[in-house]
């Protein structure tokens, strides 16, 4: 008959020692698992020193403030119902991310502030906005309250009082606001949708 291990027998206590080194590399690899997935991710997208809260007057006549989009990823622009050009295709673009975003694009807030509050009535900023997306939300205010805000984005714009000669104007760039609300890009109306979908992503990741 063979005799039982002795608790001092060599092999025994290799098999214990192999079995503790597992049990640890298993706990490691669960540790540094859980790690990654609440660590923050970096989008590298830059913060630039633009933007800031605001509150104006939406297409639905209630009051927007973009301190109540925390944990959205914001799309900006600037522009007026009656623009015969680049708002339509700003707006198109918008169209376009918010279908190449699929699932995700419940976490986008497209926003076109109207430059053009004489003319661009809750109703008639509603219309507009919604033909090219119902998630699309129209934004106006007073003059002196487009002037603050477009200060703070380094936006240009020009709104004349009612009866003043010249035509309503405005920059261009679209701005890419991240789930706090601070500006992470500026895009031309050369940038892409594939470009806009990737970046918009990469902040929903950096948010997590």
């Amino acid at each position: 008959m063979r005799a039982d291990s002795s608790p001092n027998d060599p092999l025994r206590s290799l098999r214990l020692l192999a079995w503790g080194a597992l049990l640890s590399v298993a706990l490691l690899l669960g540790a540094v698992a859980a790690w990654r997935a609440f660590m923050p991710v970096d989008s590298g997208l830059p913060v630039l020193p633009l933007g800031g809260d605001f509150s104006l007057g939406d297409d639905r006549g209630q009051t927007f403030r973009l301190g109540d989009q925390r944990g959205q990823v914001v799309l900006l622009s600037f522009g007026f119902t009656s623009c015969p050009d680049i708002c339509p295709l700003t707006l198109a673009r918008y169209r376009a991310v918010l279908a190449g975003l699929s699932q995700d694009a419940a976490r986008l807030t497209p926003v076109m502030i109207s430059v053009d509050p004489a003319r661009d009535t809750p109703a008639r900023l509603h219309e507009y906005v919604r033909y090219f997306h119902p998630r699309i939300i129209g934004l106006t205010g007073t003059p002196a309250e487009l002037a603050v805000v477009a200060r703070r984005f380094g936006a240009v714009i020009r709104v004349p009082a009612p009866g003043e000669p010249g035509q309503v104007m405005h920059s261009d760039y679209l701005y890419l606001l991240d789930t706090q609300g601070r500006v992470r890009r500026l895009y031309d109306q050369q940038a892409g949708v594939d470009a806009i979908v990737r970046e918009v992503r990469a902040l929903l990741r950096e948010a997590r």
